[in-house]
Protein backbone atom coordinates (compact mmCIF):
# COMPACT_ATOMS: atom_id res chain seq x y z
CA UNK A 1 0.00 0.00 0.00
CA UNK A 2 0.93 3.88 -0.61
CA UNK A 3 -0.51 6.67 1.03
CA UNK A 4 -0.85 9.74 -0.62
CA UNK A 5 1.95 11.86 -0.37
CA UNK A 6 0.35 15.08 0.39
CA UNK A 7 -2.42 13.85 3.24
CA UNK A 8 0.65 11.80 4.41
CA UNK A 9 3.07 15.07 4.69
CA UNK A 10 -0.11 16.63 6.54
CA UNK A 11 -0.48 14.00 9.07
CA UNK A 12 3.27 14.37 9.84
CA UNK A 13 4.53 10.96 8.63
CA UNK A 14 7.14 9.82 5.91
CA UNK A 15 5.95 10.21 2.81
CA UNK A 16 9.10 10.68 0.74
CA UNK A 17 12.72 10.26 2.19
CA UNK A 18 15.10 12.60 0.11
CA UNK A 19 18.00 9.83 0.07
CA UNK A 20 21.16 12.06 -1.72
CA UNK A 21 24.50 10.63 -2.93
CA UNK A 22 26.82 12.46 -5.17
CA UNK A 23 23.57 15.18 -5.65
CA UNK A 24 21.42 12.79 -6.63
CA UNK A 25 18.26 12.85 -4.96
CA UNK A 26 16.27 9.55 -4.38
CA UNK A 27 12.83 9.78 -3.76
CA UNK A 28 11.64 6.50 -2.00
CA UNK A 29 7.96 6.95 -0.79
CA UNK A 30 5.50 4.77 1.25
CA UNK A 31 4.34 2.65 -1.69
CA UNK A 32 0.07 2.41 -0.82
CA UNK A 33 -0.17 6.06 -0.71
CA UNK A 34 -1.66 8.34 -3.05
CA UNK A 35 -0.26 11.99 -3.65
CA UNK A 36 -2.45 15.07 -4.27
CA UNK A 37 -5.54 16.77 -2.53
CA UNK A 38 -9.12 14.89 -2.12
CA UNK A 39 -11.97 14.36 -5.17
CA UNK A 40 -13.26 17.85 -6.05
CA UNK A 41 -16.90 17.74 -5.04
CA UNK A 42 -19.62 16.40 -7.43
CA UNK A 43 -22.78 17.99 -8.29
CA UNK A 44 -25.42 17.13 -7.03
CA UNK A 45 -26.86 14.59 -9.28
CA UNK A 46 -23.11 12.86 -9.28
CA UNK A 47 -21.85 10.31 -6.30
CA UNK A 48 -18.21 11.08 -5.57
CA UNK A 49 -15.31 9.40 -4.00
CA UNK A 50 -16.24 8.48 -0.68
CA UNK A 51 -20.50 8.34 -0.86
CA UNK A 52 -22.17 5.57 -0.44
CA UNK A 53 -21.73 3.50 -3.76
CA UNK A 54 -23.80 1.94 -6.28
CA UNK A 55 -26.39 -0.66 -7.36
CA UNK A 56 -25.47 -3.92 -8.82
CA UNK A 57 -28.15 -7.18 -10.13
CA UNK A 58 -26.96 -10.80 -10.92
CA UNK A 59 -25.72 -11.01 -14.08
CA UNK A 60 -26.88 -14.76 -14.49
CA UNK A 61 -30.00 -13.65 -15.30
CA UNK A 62 -31.51 -11.30 -18.20
CA UNK A 63 -32.61 -8.87 -15.88
CA UNK A 64 -34.07 -7.77 -12.12
CA UNK A 65 -32.73 -9.46 -9.24
CA UNK A 66 -31.12 -13.28 -8.68
CA UNK A 67 -34.14 -15.66 -8.16
CA UNK A 68 -32.44 -19.22 -8.29
CA UNK A 69 -32.62 -19.71 -4.71
CA UNK A 70 -35.51 -19.45 -2.49
CA UNK A 71 -36.85 -17.05 0.63
CA UNK A 72 -34.38 -16.52 3.24
CA UNK A 73 -35.34 -18.38 6.15
CA UNK A 74 -33.71 -16.99 10.02
CA UNK A 75 -32.25 -19.91 12.13
CA UNK A 76 -34.10 -21.37 14.63
CA UNK A 77 -33.44 -23.88 17.01
CA UNK A 78 -30.00 -25.75 17.88
CA UNK A 79 -27.48 -25.94 14.69
CA UNK A 80 -27.27 -29.50 13.41
CA UNK A 81 -23.10 -29.32 14.66
CA UNK A 82 -20.78 -26.60 15.65
CA UNK A 83 -20.99 -23.29 15.53
CA UNK A 84 -17.83 -21.84 13.75
CA UNK A 85 -15.91 -18.49 15.43
CA UNK A 86 -16.83 -15.71 14.20
CA UNK A 87 -13.34 -14.19 14.26
CA UNK A 88 -9.97 -15.69 12.71
CA UNK A 89 -8.45 -14.39 15.31
CA UNK A 90 -6.49 -11.88 14.92
CA UNK A 91 -6.19 -9.19 18.12
CA UNK A 92 -5.34 -6.17 15.38
CA UNK A 93 -8.47 -6.82 13.97
CA UNK A 94 -10.72 -9.22 16.27
CA UNK A 95 -14.04 -9.15 14.66
CA UNK A 96 -12.78 -9.76 11.10
CA UNK A 97 -12.50 -13.49 9.57
CA UNK A 98 -14.75 -16.75 10.30
CA UNK A 99 -13.78 -20.10 11.06
CA UNK A 100 -15.01 -23.43 10.87
CA UNK A 101 -14.09 -23.53 6.42
CA UNK A 102 -11.18 -23.02 4.15
CA UNK A 103 -12.95 -20.99 1.22
CA UNK A 104 -11.34 -22.64 -2.09
CA UNK A 105 -13.24 -19.73 -4.50
CA UNK A 106 -15.52 -16.81 -5.07
CA UNK A 107 -17.75 -15.75 -7.80
CA UNK A 108 -19.22 -12.77 -7.89
CA UNK A 109 -22.37 -12.01 -10.29
CA UNK A 110 -24.04 -8.59 -10.66
CA UNK A 111 -25.20 -6.36 -12.87
CA UNK A 112 -24.86 -2.26 -12.30
CA UNK A 113 -26.56 0.64 -13.91
CA UNK A 114 -24.48 3.99 -12.81
CA UNK A 115 -27.92 5.74 -13.16
CA UNK A 116 -28.64 3.89 -9.92
CA UNK A 117 -27.05 3.18 -6.45
CA UNK A 118 -28.56 -0.40 -5.66
CA UNK A 119 -27.04 -3.70 -6.02
CA UNK A 120 -28.15 -6.66 -6.64
CA UNK A 121 -25.52 -9.92 -6.84
CA UNK A 122 -25.13 -13.75 -5.83
CA UNK A 123 -22.21 -14.66 -4.54
CA UNK A 124 -20.80 -18.29 -5.14
CA UNK A 125 -18.50 -19.47 -2.27
CA UNK A 126 -16.84 -22.92 -2.53
CA UNK A 127 -15.17 -24.34 0.71
CA UNK A 128 -14.04 -27.39 3.02
CA UNK A 129 -14.93 -27.41 6.46
CA UNK A 130 -12.35 -27.63 9.01
CA UNK A 131 -13.71 -27.75 12.20
CA UNK A 132 -12.76 -31.00 13.61
CA UNK A 133 -16.49 -31.88 14.20
CA UNK A 134 -19.71 -31.65 12.06
CA UNK A 135 -20.33 -27.60 11.15
CA UNK A 136 -24.02 -26.58 12.52
CA UNK A 137 -23.68 -22.67 11.74
CA UNK A 138 -21.06 -20.63 9.97
CA UNK A 139 -20.33 -16.78 9.00
CA UNK A 140 -19.36 -14.42 6.39
CA UNK A 141 -17.87 -11.03 6.83
CA UNK A 142 -20.94 -8.76 5.03
CA UNK A 143 -21.83 -5.36 5.33
CA UNK A 144 -25.10 -4.21 7.03
CA UNK A 145 -25.78 -2.44 3.60
CA UNK A 146 -25.95 -5.34 2.59
CA UNK A 147 -29.34 -7.48 3.22
CA UNK A 148 -29.68 -11.34 2.03
CA UNK A 149 -32.45 -12.56 0.41
CA UNK A 150 -31.89 -16.08 0.18
CA UNK A 151 -29.08 -18.82 0.83
CA UNK A 152 -28.62 -22.39 -0.47
CA UNK A 153 -25.49 -24.53 1.19
CA UNK A 154 -24.93 -27.66 -1.48
CA UNK A 155 -28.48 -26.61 -3.05
CA UNK A 156 -30.31 -27.02 0.26
CA UNK A 157 -31.98 -23.59 1.73
CA UNK A 158 -30.42 -22.28 4.63
CA UNK A 159 -31.58 -20.27 7.62
CA UNK A 160 -29.63 -17.19 7.40
CA UNK A 161 -29.29 -13.87 9.98
CA UNK A 162 -27.30 -10.46 9.77
CA UNK A 163 -25.37 -8.48 12.58
CA UNK A 164 -22.86 -5.97 12.98
CA UNK A 165 -21.11 -6.87 9.29
CA UNK A 166 -21.88 -10.40 10.19
CA UNK A 167 -23.95 -12.95 7.65
CA UNK A 168 -24.68 -16.04 9.84
CA UNK A 169 -25.85 -19.44 8.02
CA UNK A 170 -27.12 -22.52 9.41
CA UNK A 171 -27.27 -25.14 6.84
CA UNK A 172 -30.56 -27.88 7.08
CA UNK A 173 -27.57 -30.67 8.13
CA UNK A 174 -24.27 -30.16 9.63
CA UNK A 175 -21.45 -31.04 7.33
CA UNK A 176 -18.81 -33.11 8.43
CA UNK A 177 -15.34 -32.16 8.56
CA UNK A 178 -13.39 -32.33 5.38
CA UNK A 179 -16.17 -32.38 3.08
CA UNK A 180 -16.74 -29.52 0.51
CA UNK A 181 -19.22 -27.11 0.43
CA UNK A 182 -20.86 -24.86 -1.81
CA UNK A 183 -22.80 -21.74 -0.67
CA UNK A 184 -25.16 -19.35 -3.07
CA UNK A 185 -25.68 -15.97 -1.55
CA UNK A 186 -28.08 -13.72 -3.34
CA UNK A 187 -28.09 -9.86 -1.60
CA UNK A 188 -29.10 -6.09 -2.72
CA UNK A 189 -28.39 -3.19 -1.03
CA UNK A 190 -26.15 0.43 -1.38
CA UNK A 191 -22.63 -0.57 -0.88
CA UNK A 192 -20.24 2.13 0.05
CA UNK A 193 -16.78 2.66 2.42
CA UNK A 194 -16.35 0.55 5.46
CA UNK A 195 -14.95 3.15 8.24
CA UNK A 196 -11.62 2.31 9.76
CA UNK A 197 -10.33 0.88 7.07
CA UNK A 198 -6.44 1.43 5.93
CA UNK A 199 -5.26 1.47 9.17
CA UNK A 200 -7.13 5.01 9.67
CA UNK A 201 -5.21 6.27 6.53
CA UNK A 202 -8.79 6.33 4.86
CA UNK A 203 -11.44 4.51 4.47
CA UNK A 204 -11.95 0.80 2.33
CA UNK A 205 -14.35 -0.52 0.41
CA UNK A 206 -16.82 0.40 -2.35
CA UNK A 207 -16.07 4.34 -3.80
CA UNK A 208 -18.39 5.76 -6.29
CA UNK A 209 -16.03 8.24 -8.82
CA UNK A 210 -16.62 11.62 -9.68
CA UNK A 211 -18.20 10.31 -13.37
CA UNK A 212 -20.47 8.00 -11.24
CA UNK A 213 -18.82 4.67 -11.73
CA UNK A 214 -16.67 2.20 -8.89
CA UNK A 215 -13.73 1.60 -7.46
CA UNK A 216 -13.42 -0.86 -4.82
CA UNK A 217 -10.21 -1.02 -2.39
CA UNK A 218 -9.03 -1.21 0.75
CA UNK A 219 -6.88 -2.65 3.24
CA UNK A 220 -7.47 -4.76 5.56
CA UNK A 221 -11.49 -4.34 4.80
CA UNK A 222 -12.58 -3.89 1.24
CA UNK A 223 -14.16 -7.25 0.40
CA UNK A 224 -17.29 -7.46 2.50
CA UNK A 225 -18.76 -4.24 1.24
CA UNK A 226 -19.92 -5.88 -2.06
CA UNK A 227 -19.77 -9.46 -1.08
CA UNK A 228 -19.59 -12.33 1.66
CA UNK A 229 -16.15 -13.24 2.20
CA UNK A 230 -13.82 -14.59 5.07
CA UNK A 231 -12.15 -11.29 5.56
CA UNK A 232 -9.08 -12.07 6.95
CA UNK A 233 -5.69 -12.51 4.92
CA UNK A 234 -4.87 -15.89 6.26
CA UNK A 235 -7.73 -17.63 4.40
CA UNK A 236 -6.90 -16.86 0.29
CA UNK A 237 -9.06 -18.13 -2.55
CA UNK A 238 -9.59 -17.88 -6.27
CA UNK A 239 -11.30 -15.13 -7.35
CA UNK A 240 -13.91 -14.37 -10.65
CA UNK A 241 -16.11 -11.72 -11.68
CA UNK A 242 -19.00 -11.50 -13.51
CA UNK A 243 -20.78 -8.10 -14.49
CA UNK A 244 -23.16 -6.52 -16.82
CA UNK A 245 -22.74 -2.64 -16.78
CA UNK A 246 -25.07 -0.51 -19.45
CA UNK A 247 -22.82 -0.35 -22.68
CA UNK A 248 -20.70 2.16 -23.05
CA UNK A 249 -18.88 1.54 -19.43
CA UNK A 250 -16.60 -1.28 -18.96
CA UNK A 251 -15.14 -3.06 -15.86
CA UNK A 252 -11.62 -4.64 -14.94
CA UNK A 253 -10.98 -6.27 -12.02
CA UNK A 254 -7.96 -9.14 -11.00
CA UNK A 255 -6.24 -11.48 -13.45
CA UNK A 256 -7.32 -12.21 -17.06
CA UNK A 257 -10.58 -11.57 -19.23
CA UNK A 258 -12.77 -14.46 -20.07
CA UNK A 259 -14.22 -13.91 -23.65
CA UNK A 260 -15.75 -17.56 -23.99
CA UNK A 261 -18.71 -18.35 -22.66
CA UNK A 262 -19.66 -15.22 -21.23
CA UNK A 263 -23.37 -15.05 -20.30
CA UNK A 264 -25.96 -12.89 -22.38
CA UNK A 265 -26.44 -9.53 -21.54
CA UNK A 266 -29.93 -7.63 -21.29
CA UNK A 267 -30.67 -5.51 -23.68
CA UNK A 268 -28.63 -2.55 -23.23
CA UNK A 269 -25.63 -3.72 -21.32
CA UNK A 270 -22.64 -5.65 -21.86
CA UNK A 271 -21.10 -8.53 -19.92
CA UNK A 272 -17.53 -8.54 -18.66
CA UNK A 273 -15.93 -11.43 -16.87
CA UNK A 274 -12.27 -11.40 -15.22
CA UNK A 275 -10.57 -14.70 -13.31
CA UNK A 276 -7.95 -14.78 -10.68
CA UNK A 277 -7.02 -18.48 -10.94
CA UNK A 278 -4.33 -18.08 -7.81
CA UNK A 279 -5.53 -17.84 -4.15
CA UNK A 280 -5.45 -14.14 -2.76
CA UNK A 281 -6.39 -12.53 -0.29
CA UNK A 282 -9.84 -11.10 0.07
CA UNK A 283 -8.53 -7.56 0.17
CA UNK A 284 -6.36 -8.01 -3.06
CA UNK A 285 -9.52 -7.92 -4.86
CA UNK A 286 -10.21 -5.03 -7.16
CA UNK A 287 -13.08 -3.66 -9.20
CA UNK A 288 -13.20 -0.78 -11.69
CA UNK A 289 -16.56 0.15 -12.96
CA UNK A 290 -15.79 3.23 -15.82
CA UNK A 291 -15.11 4.80 -19.10
CA UNK A 292 -11.42 4.45 -19.30
CA UNK A 293 -8.69 3.43 -22.07
CA UNK A 294 -7.02 -0.27 -21.79
CA UNK A 295 -3.48 -1.12 -22.75
CA UNK A 296 -1.88 -4.24 -23.49
CA UNK A 297 1.84 -5.04 -23.50
CA UNK A 298 3.68 -7.98 -22.36
CA UNK A 299 7.14 -8.80 -20.46
CA UNK A 300 10.31 -10.02 -21.26
CA UNK A 301 9.02 -14.08 -19.67
CA UNK A 302 5.28 -13.36 -21.30
CA UNK A 303 3.04 -11.96 -18.47
CA UNK A 304 0.65 -10.20 -19.97
CA UNK A 305 0.16 -6.84 -18.53
CA UNK A 306 -3.41 -5.25 -18.91
CA UNK A 307 -3.78 -1.54 -17.46
CA UNK A 308 -7.01 0.67 -17.68
CA UNK A 309 -6.64 4.44 -17.35
CA UNK A 310 -9.86 6.14 -15.78
CA UNK A 311 -11.04 9.69 -16.99
CA UNK A 312 -8.70 12.03 -15.99
CA UNK A 313 -5.44 9.65 -15.66
CA UNK A 314 -3.75 9.60 -18.93
CA UNK A 315 -0.78 12.02 -17.31
CA UNK A 316 -0.07 8.28 -15.50
CA UNK A 317 0.33 6.57 -18.66
CA UNK A 318 4.46 7.86 -18.65
CA UNK A 319 4.75 5.64 -15.60
CA UNK A 320 1.47 3.06 -16.12
CA UNK A 321 3.59 2.29 -19.77
CA UNK A 322 6.75 0.86 -18.02
CA UNK A 323 4.92 -1.76 -16.13
CA UNK A 324 6.59 -4.41 -18.08
CA UNK A 325 10.30 -2.76 -17.44
CA UNK A 326 9.53 -2.44 -13.60
CA UNK A 327 8.02 -6.38 -13.75
CA UNK A 328 11.66 -7.28 -15.24
CA UNK A 329 13.75 -5.69 -13.13
CA UNK A 330 11.76 -6.70 -9.91
CA UNK A 331 11.82 -10.65 -11.14
CA UNK A 332 15.76 -10.54 -11.26
CA UNK A 333 15.50 -9.13 -7.34
CA UNK A 334 12.80 -11.82 -6.46
CA UNK A 335 12.17 -14.27 -8.81
CA UNK A 336 9.88 -15.42 -11.25
CA UNK A 337 6.94 -12.74 -11.30
CA UNK A 338 4.36 -15.32 -9.23
CA UNK A 339 1.25 -15.19 -11.50
CA UNK A 340 0.01 -15.08 -14.51
CA UNK A 341 -1.09 -11.83 -15.31
CA UNK A 342 0.04 -8.06 -14.43
CA UNK A 343 -0.59 -4.38 -15.20
CA UNK A 344 -2.45 -1.69 -13.03
CA UNK A 345 -5.47 0.47 -12.76
CA UNK A 346 -4.82 4.23 -13.19
CA UNK A 347 -7.67 7.06 -11.74
CA UNK A 348 -7.54 10.84 -11.55
CA UNK A 349 -10.15 10.74 -8.16
CA UNK A 350 -7.95 10.75 -4.45
CA UNK A 351 -9.07 8.12 -1.93
CA UNK A 352 -5.52 8.95 -0.47
CA UNK A 353 -3.60 6.03 -1.37
CA UNK A 354 -2.66 3.07 -3.87
CA UNK A 355 -3.06 -0.42 -3.10
CA UNK A 356 -1.19 -3.76 -4.06
CA UNK A 357 -4.65 -5.42 -5.61
CA UNK A 358 -3.43 -8.64 -6.84
CA UNK A 359 -2.29 -8.99 -10.62
CA UNK A 360 -3.42 -5.17 -11.03
CA UNK A 361 -2.82 -2.94 -8.36
CA UNK A 362 -4.67 0.69 -8.32
CA UNK A 363 -3.48 4.18 -7.88
CA UNK A 364 -5.92 6.87 -7.20
CA UNK A 365 -4.74 10.10 -7.93
CA UNK A 366 -1.24 9.71 -8.17
CA UNK A 367 1.31 7.40 -9.70
CA UNK A 368 4.79 8.28 -9.97
CA UNK A 369 7.71 5.52 -10.58
CA UNK A 370 8.50 4.78 -6.92
CA UNK A 371 4.60 4.31 -6.20
CA UNK A 372 4.46 2.07 -9.51
CA UNK A 373 7.77 -0.03 -8.45
CA UNK A 374 6.44 -0.48 -4.60
CA UNK A 375 3.31 -1.53 -5.81
CA UNK A 376 4.43 -4.12 -8.08
CA UNK A 377 7.06 -5.29 -5.68
CA UNK A 378 4.07 -6.43 -3.39
CA UNK A 379 2.87 -9.21 -5.61
CA UNK A 380 5.76 -10.86 -4.27
CA UNK A 381 5.96 -9.91 -0.60
CA UNK A 382 2.05 -9.66 0.40
CA UNK A 383 0.51 -11.21 -2.60
CA UNK A 384 2.47 -14.07 -3.55
CA UNK A 385 3.05 -14.39 0.45
CA UNK A 386 0.72 -13.36 2.71
CA UNK A 387 1.10 -12.14 6.13
CA UNK A 388 -0.05 -14.61 9.14
CA UNK A 389 -1.56 -11.44 11.43
CA UNK A 390 -1.61 -7.65 10.81
CA UNK A 391 1.45 -7.73 13.25
CA UNK A 392 3.41 -9.09 10.57
CA UNK A 393 3.06 -6.09 7.78
CA UNK A 394 7.02 -5.06 8.06
CA UNK A 395 6.74 -8.37 5.44
CA UNK A 396 4.51 -6.84 2.82
CA UNK A 397 5.71 -2.91 3.32
CA UNK A 398 9.00 -3.17 5.11
CA UNK A 399 10.02 -5.16 1.55
CA UNK A 400 7.98 -3.16 -1.26
CA UNK A 401 9.64 -0.09 0.04
CA UNK A 402 13.17 -1.25 -0.01
CA UNK A 403 12.51 -2.17 -3.78
CA UNK A 404 11.99 1.01 -4.48
CA UNK A 405 15.77 1.87 -2.97
CA UNK A 406 16.80 -1.34 -5.00
CA UNK A 407 15.35 0.70 -8.56
CA UNK A 408 17.29 3.52 -7.22
CA UNK A 409 20.16 1.32 -7.14
CA UNK A 410 19.69 -0.08 -10.16
CA UNK A 411 19.44 3.60 -12.02
CA UNK A 412 22.90 4.78 -10.38
CA UNK A 413 22.05 5.75 -6.80
CA UNK A 414 24.64 4.81 -4.27
CA UNK A 415 22.44 3.06 -1.26
CA UNK A 416 25.26 3.15 1.12
CA UNK A 417 25.39 6.81 0.90
CA UNK A 418 21.86 7.02 0.88
CA UNK A 419 21.93 5.25 3.55
CA UNK A 420 24.25 7.45 6.14
CA UNK A 421 22.64 10.69 4.80
CA UNK A 422 19.18 9.82 6.05
CA UNK A 423 20.32 8.03 9.18
CA UNK A 424 22.39 10.89 9.94
CA UNK A 425 19.15 13.24 9.70
CA UNK A 426 17.18 11.47 11.78
CA UNK A 427 19.70 9.93 14.32
CA UNK A 428 18.50 12.55 17.04
CA UNK A 429 15.08 12.45 16.38
CA UNK A 430 13.64 9.88 19.30
CA UNK A 431 9.94 9.93 16.99
CA UNK A 432 11.23 8.69 14.44
CA UNK A 433 12.70 5.19 16.36
CA UNK A 434 9.70 4.92 18.55
CA UNK A 435 7.73 2.25 16.77
CA UNK A 436 8.88 -1.11 16.32
CA UNK A 437 8.21 -2.24 12.88
CA UNK A 438 7.14 -5.92 13.97
CA UNK A 439 3.62 -5.63 16.12
CA UNK A 440 3.32 -2.02 16.03
CA UNK A 441 0.31 -1.99 17.30
CA UNK A 442 -3.32 -1.49 15.40
CA UNK A 443 -3.67 1.42 13.41
CA UNK A 444 0.28 1.94 13.11
CA UNK A 445 0.89 -0.69 10.58
CA UNK A 446 1.52 1.88 7.75
CA UNK A 447 3.94 4.08 9.27
CA UNK A 448 7.52 3.15 10.21
CA UNK A 449 7.59 0.25 7.57
CA UNK A 450 7.88 3.46 4.82
CA UNK A 451 10.53 5.22 6.51
CA UNK A 452 12.28 3.12 9.21
CA UNK A 453 11.75 0.19 7.13
CA UNK A 454 13.87 -0.05 4.32
CA UNK A 455 16.90 1.85 6.64
CA UNK A 456 16.52 -1.43 8.48
CA UNK A 457 16.41 -3.77 5.19
CA UNK A 458 19.85 -1.82 4.19
CA UNK A 459 21.18 -2.30 7.44
CA UNK A 460 20.82 -5.96 7.29
CA UNK A 461 21.99 -6.11 3.62
CA UNK A 462 25.29 -5.02 4.52
CA UNK A 463 25.15 -7.17 8.26
CA UNK A 464 25.29 -10.33 6.38
CA UNK A 465 26.60 -9.46 2.52
CA UNK A 466 24.70 -8.58 -0.52
CA UNK A 467 24.86 -11.92 -1.55
CA UNK A 468 23.64 -13.55 1.36
CA UNK A 469 20.82 -11.29 1.29
CA UNK A 470 19.75 -12.09 -2.30
CA UNK A 471 19.50 -15.25 -1.09
CA UNK A 472 17.33 -14.52 1.91
CA UNK A 473 15.20 -12.82 -0.64
CA UNK A 474 14.59 -15.55 -3.32
CA UNK A 475 14.49 -17.71 -0.60
CA UNK A 476 11.49 -16.39 1.29
CA UNK A 477 9.60 -15.92 -2.04
CA UNK A 478 10.31 -19.82 -2.95
CA UNK A 479 9.62 -21.25 0.37
CA UNK A 480 6.65 -19.10 1.71
CA UNK A 481 4.67 -18.79 -2.19
CA UNK A 482 1.18 -19.81 -1.62
CA UNK A 483 1.67 -19.36 1.86
CA UNK A 484 0.76 -16.92 4.82
CA UNK A 485 4.06 -16.20 6.62
CA UNK A 486 5.23 -14.74 10.30
CA UNK A 487 7.87 -12.48 10.67
CA UNK A 488 9.18 -14.92 13.42
CA UNK A 489 9.82 -17.53 10.20
CA UNK A 490 11.89 -14.56 8.59
CA UNK A 491 14.16 -14.42 11.13
CA UNK A 492 14.84 -18.13 11.17
CA UNK A 493 15.40 -17.68 7.64
CA UNK A 494 18.12 -14.87 7.34
CA UNK A 495 20.19 -16.59 10.74
CA UNK A 496 19.98 -19.96 8.47
CA UNK A 497 21.02 -18.05 5.26
CA UNK A 498 23.10 -16.02 6.94
CA UNK A 499 25.04 -19.27 8.89
CA UNK A 500 24.93 -17.05 12.07
CA UNK A 501 22.67 -16.11 14.74
CA UNK A 502 21.32 -12.80 13.31
CA UNK A 503 18.44 -12.74 16.12
CA UNK A 504 20.15 -9.86 18.33
CA UNK A 505 20.38 -7.73 15.02
CA UNK A 506 17.20 -8.20 13.93
CA UNK A 507 15.68 -7.43 17.53
CA UNK A 508 17.45 -4.30 17.64
CA UNK A 509 15.78 -3.20 14.35
CA UNK A 510 12.45 -4.86 14.16
CA UNK A 511 11.11 -5.68 17.24
CA UNK A 512 12.69 -3.00 19.60
CA UNK A 513 11.81 0.60 20.19
CA UNK A 514 14.26 3.77 19.83
CA UNK A 515 17.30 3.82 17.91
CA UNK A 516 19.17 0.60 16.90
CA UNK A 517 23.02 0.68 18.73
CA UNK A 518 25.62 1.68 16.83
CA UNK A 519 26.79 -1.83 16.36
CA UNK A 520 23.74 -2.36 14.18
CA UNK A 521 22.85 1.01 13.05
CA UNK A 522 26.41 0.73 11.34
CA UNK A 523 27.09 -2.59 10.61
CA UNK A 524 30.09 -3.39 8.20
CA UNK A 525 31.08 -1.29 5.55
CA UNK A 526 28.73 1.63 6.93
CA UNK A 527 30.82 1.69 10.14
CA UNK A 528 31.52 4.76 11.11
Amino acid sequence: MTRSRRSALVVGLVAVLALVAGGVAVAIRPAHVVAGQAAPASSESVPVIGDPGVTVADPSSESGPPATTPAVTPPSGEPDGAIGAETAGDPYYPDSGNGGYDVQSYLVSFTFDPTERELAATTTITATVTEPTKLGRFSFDLQDTMTVSAATVNGAAAAVSQHDGKLVITPATGIATGQAMTVVIDYTGRPGPITGGTANLGDGGWYTTNSGGVAVMGEPYSASSWYPVNEHPTDRASFGVVARVPTGWQVISNGLPNTSDVPTAPDGFTTFVWDEPSPMASYLSVLYIEKFTMTTATTSGGIPVINAYGPGADTFRTVGDKTAQYLDFLASAFGPYPFESSGGIFMSDNVGFALETQTRPIYSGFADESTVVHELAHQWFGDAVVVNRWADICLNECFASYAEWLWAEHNGEDLDQAYLSYVGGVAEQPGFWSDPLFDMGAGNEFGSVYSKGPLALHALRVEIGDEKFTEVLLGWIEEQSGKAASWSQFEELVSRVAGTDESAFLKAWFRDSGRPADQYLYPGRLRR
